[in-house]
């Protein structure tokens, strides 16, 4: 069982997921590589969506545990579950925000009035079932000077 962190998670996608569960302390280690391994092929190496199963994993482990409580110092394990529990949760939402498998973010197109033009001069395009000022009299496209 081992345990690395490079500080790379931008080539590295094991280092991706251990920076996203924060598990980057040498000295306090929670997953092994060997599982963050099985999580990415679970995931179709879907970062977001490994860091999700490994935050599962690590609440897991915390859940089994029991809660102490010596005179002044106490550990609360059951908390630590929860709140690996929650961040899994957040980890789903941005898998599917910007996973491999989501849906990404939303872009415009048709902004300008040339890239409008080159996209109705193209031959290959389907042509929309409504067109702007569609009923029109006389109708949009009707004298060749109608750039749009």
């Amino acid at each position: 069982m081992t345990w690395t962190y490079t500080n790379d998670p931008s080539n590295v996608p094991r280092d991706a997921v251990r920076l996203l569960v924060g598990d980057t302390d040498t000295n306090d280690q929670k997953i092994t590589d060997e599982a963050i391994a099985f999580f990415l092929s679970q995931a179709g190496e879907d970062c977001y969506g490994a860091a999700a199963l490994s935050a599962r994993s690590i609440a897991g482990s915390f859940a089994s545990l029991v809660n102490t409580k010596f005179e002044t110092v106490s550990s609360d394990y059951g908390k630590l579950s929860e709140n690996y529990y929650a961040l899994a949760k957040r980890l789903d939402t941005q898998s599917k925000k910007y996973g491999k498998s989501g849906l990404g973010l939303p872009i415009a197109g048709g902004i300008s009035r040339d890239d409008m033009r080159s996209v109705n001069q193209d031959p290959d395009r389907v042509m929309p079932k409504f067109n702007r000022d569609q009923f029109a009299n006389p109708p949009s496209g009707f004298y060749e000077e109608d750039g749009i």
